[in-house]
């Protein structure tokens, strides 16, 4: 089930309700789904012209921003906040979701600079329809959660359910064909993803800083499209910046063999990682890491070892935590590290510059949870 909320504004069309969007909320409030329109002023006059006879109610609620009006009718329907969607189309809109942790999706036909910011956008009601019936079919859960001494670890799907024909690298096309095409799919994986997160607290969280962990050949110029996608996911679920667009956290300096086609030697060596990427010397000015928590992104991943080596430098940053979060895990086995890094952390790091002081498997767990709706997401 899902809570929808939305103002009055974001229905209006040239000054009238938009027939289409009315009919997404009617049928969502038919489906059995709570579907509520607020403002902090009166019912329109319109209101019950659109929606009279259905079950899709208008609450005036003053001071809206507080985001007080999410959390009180999630607990009225034994939900959590973030199973509140708020479709946004002005800046009181996005200030009632960030408070009230709900899931936040801008109305692409709204002008204010706030809604514009966000990451999660629907162009028409017919995406909006689209992205309420593949959120609605996820349940917002990790398939993997693993706690190690240094870092956590999220993984949001298991690849292995696709059979031996999907390798890494045929996920990481589907990826990155579903950030490229855009549209509903790439809402509706923005929207699972921040929802998990959601469900964790993620957007309480003080000091919040979001980064990539480099592909093999990064570019190192934060356009590839998984940088997108954080980005994206960034400003759905942050509500202060502390990354900046085309400064990415990650350097590769050094191209390292591509693990997921099978180069690089033992796959679980951590070296070839270290050896080849420090974190970018724009962080460094003014302690941008110092005390802050940091969540790294990866696509995929088998033995974790990028996020035991991400974990490392950002420890010697100087970071407080370090969350890693894998769209797509394969395989059975993952392991956790503790990399110890014995130079400047902004800088590449040679032979002798690092320890492991320790490494082995993580331990963690795993939920059954649908993988149908990832995998009519990625394809």
């Amino acid at each position: 089930m899902l809570i929808l909320m939305t103002s009055p504004d974001a229905l209006l069309h040239n000054g009238v309700p938009n027939p289409q969007l009315v009919s997404v909320l009617t049928s969502a409030a038919a489906a059995g789904n709570p579907v509520g329109i607020i403002s902090n002023h009166g019912e329109p006059a319109w209101f019950e012209g659109a929606f009279g006879g259905s079950a899709v109610q208008f609450l005036q609620s003053r001071g809206r921003q507080s985001g007080d009006i999410v959390s009180q009718n999630a607990a009225k329907f034994g939900l959590n906040p973030s199973d509140v969607l708020v479709l946004a189309s002005k800046d009181e809109d996005v200030q009632m979701g960030k408070n009230g942790h709900a899931l936040l999706i801008a109305a692409g036909w709204s002008g204010d600079r706030q809604v514009e910011a966000l990451g999660i956008r629907i162009e028409s009601a017919a995406q909006f329809q689209e992205i309420v019936e593949l959120i609605d079919g996820w349940s917002g859960q990790w398939w993997f959660s693993g706690e190690a001494p240094r870092y956590h670890v999220r993984a949001l799907s298991d690849l292995s359910g696709y059979g031996k024909s999907v390798s890494q690298q045929d996920f990481a096309q589907r990826l990155t064909n579903t950030v490229k095409n855009g549209g509903s799919r790439l809402n509706a994986l923005l929207a699972v993803t921040a929802r998990s997160l959601l469900m964790e607290g993620a957007d309480s969280v003080d000091g919040l800083v979001w980064g990539v962990y480099p592909s093999s050949k990064s570019d190192n110029d934060d356009t590839d499209t998984l940088c997108d996608f954080t980005h994206r996911l960034r400003t759905t679920v942050s509500r202060v910046r502390f990354s900046k667009r085309g400064e990415p956290l990650f350097i590769r300096h050094t191209a390292s063999p591509k693990r997921s086609s099978g180069g690089g030697g033992d796959r679980t060596d951590p070296t070839g990682q270290v050896l080849t990427i420090h974190l970018n010397p724009f962080y460094k000015k003014s302690s941008r890491l110092v005390g802050k928590n940091v969540v790294v992104i990866d696509d995929c991943t088998t033995y974790g070892v990028s996020f035991g080596v991400a974990a490392a430098f950002l420890r010697k940053a100087g970071a407080a935590s370090v969350i890693g979060i894998a769209l797509g895990k394969f395989g059975n086995q993952l392991r956790h590290y503790e990399i110890d890094i014995l130079t400047d952390p902004y800088a590449p790091v040679s032979a002798g510059g690092f320890s492991v002081a320790s490494s082995g498997l993580m331990s963690g767990s795993t939920n059954t949870i649908s993988q149908q709706v990832l995998r009519s997401l990625i394809q």
